[in-house]
C-alpha cells in the first residue's frame, strides 16, 4: 500500500546513550550504503564497556497526532554492525525510557558482518502515540559497539496483514489467564495455588516461598508482580531463611494439553543470585516424579547474565527414570542473548509442545526446537505428549550467591495466553 513518510534521518535528530556512560555518535554521508540513503548515525563504544542498556533513537514528526489507534504503518531502517562480533539490534517505537509504545511489535536481528541489512516492521497502532514516542533502536548493552543506522522511515499503509500485529492473531486464544483486579489483591485462587516453604527445592535455594501478597500480588494494570525480598522468615515447615518470594502453580487446577502454544509477556528480574522462571511440568508428576514427568523451562534467567534468555527441557534418561538428561544445556543450548537487560523491557516468551517436538519463541521468533526422535536417539525419554501445568516463581540463590545484590527484586507477568490449536502466527 502507499502512504506518506513521517520520519527520515536526513531531517530528524539522532540520540544515543548507554547504561555504562555516553556513546559517541556522528553523522556523515554514507558510502556503499543502500540506494538514496540519507546521512547515517554512527554510535561507537569500546569493547571493555559493561552496561545494562544501550539505545539510539530517531525523533518523529508529531507522533501524538500521527499514531492513532487502528491505523497501519511500515517502519524501515538500514543497519550494519562494524564491531566485528555477532550482536543484535532491535527496532521498535517507544520513548527513551521504553514507555509510550503505540505497538508491542518489535523487529530484532543478529548481525556479525559489515554489510547493510534492512529492518522492516509493519504494524497496526494499538495505543495512541505520545509527544515523546520515537523510533527506538535497542543496542547491545556490553562489549564493543559500532553500529551504523540510516534510511529510517515511517510510512502509513493500508494493506497491513493480520499477522503484522502481535495482538491480532488469526485465532483468539483458547484460554487467557488474566491478572485483572485491584492493586494489591491476590491471584485467582481457582487457577493459581501457592507452593510454600524453604526446603531448598532441590536447587539449594535460599528463600522461603510464602502465600503473602507482599511476595505475589496484582498491580491493578493487568499484571502479576512476584517480589523477592531480603527479610528473615520462618515458613510453616520451620525452616529459617533470610529471603522470601513466591512460587505459583496451576497444578491440580488447570492443565495445558499437548499441541498447545503458551505465551506470556514478562519483564524479568535480574541480579546475581536472582533466578526467575516461567515453566511447565507434566501433570503426572505425583505418579512418576521428576524428571520422568518432564519439565519445559520457557524462560529462566541466571541473574548475573541479565540479557540471556535460557530455555531448556528436563526429561529422564531412557534407562533410569530418576536421572535427568536435559536438552538445551551446553552445545545444544537454547540460550538467546537480547541487546538489553531483561528487566528493562517486556518480551513475549512462548513455547509449542506435542508428542513430536518442542519449539521455544521470544517475541514470536523461534529460538530453538527439540524433537522426540532426536531425544530418543540419544537415550532419552519424551514425556511432552502429555498435559502440563504452569509455574511462575522467582528463586533466590541456587546457582549463585545473592549477597552482593540489592533487594527487593520483581518479575512482572502479563496475561498468559494458551492456544490449544497450535502456534497462532
Amino acid at each position: 500500500g502507499g502512504g506518506s513518510s513521517y520520519a527520515r534521518t536526513s531531517s530528524l535528530m539522532f540520540f544515543a546513550a548507554t547504561g555504562a556512560g555516553p556513546a559517541e555518535r556522528s553523522r556523515r554521508r554514507a558510502s556503499r550504503t543502500p540506494t538514496s540513503a540519507p546521512p547515517r548515525t554512527n554510535p561507537p563504544r569500546p569493547a571493555s564497556t559493561q552496561g545494562r542498556w544501550a539505545l539510539a533513537t530517531v525523533q518523529l514528526q508529531d507522533p501524538s497526532e500521527l499514531l492513532q489507534v487502528g491505523q497501519g504503518f511500515r517502519l524501515r531502517a538500514f543497519v550494519r554492525n562494524l564491531a566485528g562480533t555477532r550482536a543484535s539490534i532491535g527496532m521498535l517505537l517507544a520513548n527513551e525510557n521504553y514507555q509510550n509504545r503505540p505497538t508491542p511489535d518489535t523487529q530484532y536481528v543478529a548481525l556479525s558482518d559489515a554489510s547493510w541489512h534492512e529492518l522492516a516492521l509493519t504494524f497496526v497502532v494499538t495505543s495512541p502515540g505520545a509527544a515523546d514516542t520515537q523510533v527506538y533502536f535497542a543496542l547491545p548493552p556490553t562489549g564493543a559497539l559500532h553500529w551504523q543506522i540510516t534510511g529510517v522511515s515511517l510510512r502509513s499503509v493500508h494493506d497491513v496483514p493480520k499477522t503484522a500485529t502481535a495482538t491480532d492473531h488469526a485465532n483468539s486464544p483458547s484460554r487467557t489467564l488474566s491478572f485483572d483486579g485491584p492493586a494489591g489483591s491476590g491471584v485467582d485462587a481457582s487457577v493459581w495455588g501457592h507452593q510454600v516453604g524453604g526446603n531448598g527445592w532441590g536447587n539449594d535455594e535460599k528463600q522461603t516461598y510464602t502465600s503473602s501478597k507482599s511476595n505475589a500480588s496484582l498491580d491493578g494494570n493487568g499484571n502479576l508482580i512476584i517480589t523477592a525480598r531480603r527479610e528473615d522468615a520462618t515458613g510453616k515447615d520451620g525452616i529459617k531463611r533470610q529471603y522470601t518470594s513466591a512460587r505459583l502453580t496451576t497444578k491440580d487446577k488447570l492443565e495445558v494439553p499437548p499441541g498447545s502454544y503458551v505465551e506470556a509477556p514478562i519483564r524479568a528480574s535480574v541480579g546475581k543470585g536472582v533466578w526467575p522462571a516461567f515453566w511447565m511440568m507434566g501433570t503426572n508428576y505425583d505418579k512418576v516424579g521428576w524428571p520422568a514427568c518432564g519439565e519445559i523451562d520457557i524462560l529462566e534467567v541466571l541473574g548475573s547474565q541479565p540479557s540471556v534468555v535460557r530455555s531448556r527441557l528436563h526429561l529422564a534418561s531412557a534407562d533410569n527414570p530418576k536421572k535427568d538428561a536435559p536438552l538445551g544445556v551446553g552445545s545444544d543450548g537454547a540460550s538467546t542473548t537480547l541487546p538489553h537487560s531483561l528487566d528493562q523491557q517486556t518480551h513475549k516468551y512462548g513455547v509449542y509442545f506435542d508428542d513430536k517436538k518442542v519449539t521455544f519463541y521470544v517475541d514470536h521468533l523461534p529460538t530453538a526446537t527439540f524433537t522426540a526422535a532426536a531425544a530418543r536417539a540419544t537415550g532419552r525419554t519424551w514425556p511432552f505428549g502429555k498435559p502440563q501445568f504452569l509455574l511462575l516463581n522467582v528463586a533466590v540463590g541456587g546457582l549463585e550467591s545473592p549477597k552482593e545484590t540489592d533487594f527487593p527484586r520483581t518479575m512482572t507477568v502479563g496475561a498468559i495466553s494458551i492456544w490449544h490449536s497450535g502456534v497462532p502466527f
